[in-house]
């Protein structure tokens, strides 16, 4: 058994450190044509002012570890004791080390274009001004909430649950609040390929999925607990008192909570059948009376639809609930959360 593990450790050595291309690897001599001289072709090297990393090569690997009883330090320990892991990163290896590189190189880019004001294309203007405008730390505190101001404003002046799905139609148009409550977008039609269909999801919730609402451990406990703190903070940055924020953060919990409660786990997710029931406007509309559909497709831009994939009919009956069970402050609050939650970024 021993020669066996000896001789497949051989083997993955051999493959594992096969030349590549690599810094360390010398000039190779290209034999040309007669009459014509030799050209010497050399490794290329990436254009980056950062530090280059080559290859594998020996010193990545741990020769006092025995390959036959942990392989993985044997061929990295090298490498690992060369590359502490970041105090910015929870993990870190040689993919890790090349996505932060990828994203430093752009970054240099992105950088000159802002900082360089003659010279540029029209483009390179765009883009410049654009990454120099979000890379202002001074004026993004000195703004601090004031870009919401506008659509908190919204959320302040509805005056009946009607109001909700003007509000949530522009909000689903960005990127940021998609989810605010439910989501809403498009995607094939599980019993026809050859159409695209709307989809109604399920949405609303702050924290990442279902489980961290229904779970009884100690851990889940204290993470509800410490979300709740976290709520009642950022609307104290709100400009709330802490009182009225604590009391707040309560109500926002208990409607995450139930709508956590009425959606699929994800092992329920993972079967298809789970997810497709498909529904026209009528029911739609019948399935939650409280909310102004019409209203919501015209602002929208899809006014016309009449056929929907309801992923999770049980999360829009319990959003119905919510609807009618909420009083217009509990539900303000909710979205001005949410607002603030996804923008925080």
């Amino acid at each position: 058994m021993r020669f066996h593990k000896k001789f497949l450790t051989l083997i993955a050595v051999s493959l594992f450190f096969a030349p590549s291309a690599s810094a360390q690897q010398q000039p190779t001599q290209v034999k040309e044509p007669r009459g014509t001289n030799p050209v010497a072709v050399v490794d290329d090297k990436p254009v980056t002012a950062l530090p280059y990393t080559p290859s594998l090569d020996l010193p990545s690997i741990d020769k006092s570890a025995d390959p036959c009883v942990d392989f993985y330090q044997y061929t990295c320990g090298g490498w690992m004791k060369k590359n502490p892991i970041p105090a910015d990163q929870a993990a870190w290896s040689v993919y890790g080390k090349l996505t932060v590189d990828n994203q430093r190189f752009p970054w240099g880019n992105l950088d000159d274009m802002a900082k360089k004001s003659a010279g540029r294309t029209a483009t390179q203007q765009k883009i410049g001004d654009y990454f120099g405008a979000c890379m202002d730390e001074a004026a993004v505190e000195k703004l601090g909430a004031a870009p919401l101001k506008p659509a908190l404003a919204e959320i302040a002046a509805m005056k009946s649950k009607k109001d909700l799905a003007t509000l949530l139609a522009h909000e689903h148009l960005t990127t940021i609040t998609e989810g605010l409550l439910f989501n809403f977008g498009s995607d094939q039609d599980f019993a026809d390929s050859s159409q695209v269909i709307a989809f109604m999801t399920a949405g609303g919730l702050g924290l990442p999925d279902r489980d961290y609402y229904t779970k009884t451990d100690a851990k889940s406990e204290e993470i509800r607990q410490k979300y709740l703190l976290h709520v009642q903070a950022m609307l104290q940055l709100l400009g709330d008192d802490p009182g009225v924020a604590k009391n707040e953060a309560q109500v926002i919990m208990e409607i995450e909570t139930a709508l956590a409660k009425a959606s699929l786990t994800r092992v329920e997710q993972r079967d298809p059948h789970n997810l497709f029931h498909k529904m026209d406007l009528k029911q739609v509309k019948a399935m939650t009376p409280s909310f102004d559909w019409d209203t919501y497709l015209q602002v929208g831009g899809v006014g016309k639809v009449n056929t929907f994939n309801v992923t999770e009919p049980k999360f829009y009956a319990e959003m119905e609930k919510q609807l009618q069970n909420n009083s217009m402050d509990d539900m303000k609050t909710y979205l001005r959360w949410h607002l603030v939650s996804a923008s925080a970024a």
